[in-house]
């Protein structure tokens, strides 16, 4: 690994973790890439992205700190390595033909694996990754939407599009269910319930009380609600598509 100054920004160590290794002297290496990933996922599903340290993770391995810099420089690139790592560990549906269903599987895909692992959201957020499992999923999102009349810079668009969609819509259902921590449906309408109803009584938020009164959207469950939400993202953006002769 060409190891360079920790003053470096951290994008160009984020880029740097997929250079082939420099030829050295001296015993081959001990890890991949996979590996040294695998045992930061481990670490930050038990105990949070913040958890996940060079020491952890060289502790996780059973090795020193300082052997692992010969693989990775610093903490933004083991982030690298697991966000490449976390995409190609997803068991990804075949393409169907179908770009709707297929955006509707990818879609799907990526919040099932930011639920299953929330601290996601901060390593697939934090900008372009050049991973090979990153590549090559941006080439499947991307064939989704070829033929459709797009250029490129629009193909790119949509995709992206959607991306940023799932990551806000994740991040809204995460943040939802750590503010009511453990409390029951029950247990919120009980706790809230008085104070709720001042508000209707009040006269003054008529769309909130229809809200209350009339909406069957908070009473649907979870899966349902993203579903309906993914199809007004589709109509979206087949309602921009360039028209077919």
């Amino acid at each position: 690994m060409n190891v360079r100054s920790n003053g470096d920004p951290p994008l160009l160590a984020r880029v740097r973790v997929w250079l082939p290794p420099r030829r050295s002297r001296g015993p081959a290496p001990a890890y991949d890439r996979d590996q040294i990933a695998d045992a930061a996922i481990e670490i930050a599903d038990e105990e949070g992205l913040e958890a996940v340290t060079m020491r952890a993770v060289a502790a996780r391995l059973g090795t020193g700190a300082m052997s692992l810099y010969r693989y990775v420089e610093r903490k933004e690139a083991l982030f690298e390595l697991m966000g490449d790592r976390m995409l190609g560990r997803q068991d990804w549906p075949p393409l169907t033909g179908d770009w709707r269903q297929d955006l509707r599987d990818l879609a799907g895909g990526q919040r099932c694996a930011l639920l299953d692992h929330p601290w996601l959201l901060r390593v697939w957020s934090g900008g372009p990754a050049l991973g090979p499992n990153m590549l090559a999923g941006f080439e499947r999102a991307m064939s989704i939407v070829d033929g459709l009349g797009l250029n490129i810079d629009e193909m790119f668009e949509t995709v992206t599009l959607l991306h940023t969609w799932v990551n806000g819509y994740v991040r809204t259902e995460l943040d939802e269910l750590a503010y009511f921590g453990d409390a029951s449906r029950e247990e919120v309408q009980r706790a809230m319930g008085p104070y709720v109803e001042l508000i209707v009584e009040s006269g003054r938020y008529p769309y909130f009380t229809r809200v209350i009164t009339e909406a069957r959207t908070p009473h649907i469950d979870s899966q349902a609600r993203f579903e309906r939400a993914l199809e007004r993202v589709l109509a979206g953006i087949e309602a921009t598509l360039p028209k077919r002769e």
